[in-house]
């Protein structure tokens, strides 16, 4: 809340600051005459709502600010314009207070709506990961692998399934959080087992935009013959395995030849996204369980969901749960959340480095 409360101050003093040369009365309007008296007001409430935005509003400051898709518009009463974002200045008739709060003249808020919908038309010409789908692997009838050790006189049993699920919760719920308006997806949410080819096709049956994009992240826990064997380790698809990505009976009319052409270049692309992925997860894993894990590194190797899902795409393995003490940390949920904290960072960081290289979507 003080976070929420020092923005709005800041952004009434910014208002108050560019108003200083400006009349602030509500005969001000948008540029030329002043408002007739028979002209209705919307009430910010209301306004909010049209526009699909959270309001924000203090009563102390006389300020607030609309918020979409990141975007926030910030008024306060008697300013005969708004901030967009934080430095863009949009001239509009003064918001003024009807005895219950803000409200907005029809006319200003077109401005603030039009303004909206400008930015959203902008994004949308920018590439974008417009989807994330989390995989906690294994589930129902496959356990995955299973640990058993006694451990300090204490007998722990550490299952993959569950604490794959565990992990992945978290993920898909933190990534939910960070990312309202984009698609964040899983493949199951209880002890259920969705095939192989279920978890593929959810990823790859996503419908895209041509300037859309989806990840795919599989989360695992490692077991090893060698009960010394311990870390976390990321993998991605060998670049030597072939796939194919280009239908070559849908490349609009430019011929079979093109297809396979089109087809390595996209499988390039995919491998390199895929190992920025890995390694943004593993630098993450490092951040969160470095110090009591070892980072085995990024791996290469052709497992069925990153070989199968037609995107960039990783395998995530948290430690082993053949190791007796990797076992026990795995069993702890203050463990499972920093992993969980580890593998969001590491696909927040993607996201951001996926969307500033990308740059604008032109024909």
């Amino acid at each position: 809340m003080r976070s929420r409360i020092s923005s709005i101050i800041l952004v009434s003093l910014f208002l108050a600051a560019n108003a200083v040369s400006e009349a602030s009365s509500s005969t001000l309007t948008s540029g030329l005459s002043p408002i007739p008296p028979s002209v209705k007001y919307i009430a910010a409430p209301k306004a909010a709502e049209r526009i699909g935005a959270d309001l924000y509003w203090d009563p102390l400051t006389g300020s607030g600010y609309l918020y979409r898709s990141r975007a926030r518009a910030s008024f306060a009463l008697d300013t005969p314009f708004f901030i967009y974002g934080t430095t863009e200045r949009i001239t509009i008739d003064p918001p003024v207070d009807r005895g219950s709060g803000p409200a907005f003249t029809e006319a200003s808020l077109s401005r603030i709506e039009g303004r909206f919908k400008a930015a959203d038309l902008e994004r949308r010409s920018h590439f974008s990961v417009a989807a994330i789908l989390i995989d906690p692997g294994h589930g129902g009838k496959d356990s995955g692998a299973v640990g058993e050790h006694s451990v300090g006189g204490k007998r722990i049993r550490v299952v993959e399934k569950d604490i794959a699920l565990e992990v992945s919760k978290r993920v898909h719920t933190t990534l939910s959080e960070r990312f309202p308006d984009r698609r964040i997806l899983i493949t199951r949410k209880d002890d259920v087992y969705p095939t192989l080819e279920e978890r593929v096709d959810m990823a790859n049956e996503v419908d895209l935009a041509d300037n859309e994009a989806i990840i795919y992240i599989s989360i695992h826990a490692n077991a090893s013959f060698n009960k010394n064997a311990k870390g976390f380790e990321v993998w991605y698809l060998n670049p030597e395995y072939r796939r194919i990505l280009v239908d070559k009976d849908k490349v609009g009319g430019l011929g079979e030849d093109i297809a396979p052409i089109l087809n390595a270049m996209l499988e390039e692309e995919f491998t390199t996204e895929s190992i920025i992925l890995a390694r943004s997860i593993l630098e993450g894993l490092g951040t969160r369980i470095g110090s009591e894990s070892q980072n085995r590194g990024v791996r290469a190797e052709e497992w069925f969901v990153v070989r199968n899902a037609k995107m960039p795409s990783v395998l995530v393995e948290m430690g082993f749960v053949t190791n007796p003490e990797e076992a026990k940390l795995l069993s702890e949920d203050d463990y499972l959340r920093r992993i969980a904290d580890g593998v969001y960072n590491g696909v927040v960081d993607f996201v951001r480095y996926f969307e500033s290289m990308k740059g604008p979507n032109v024909p």
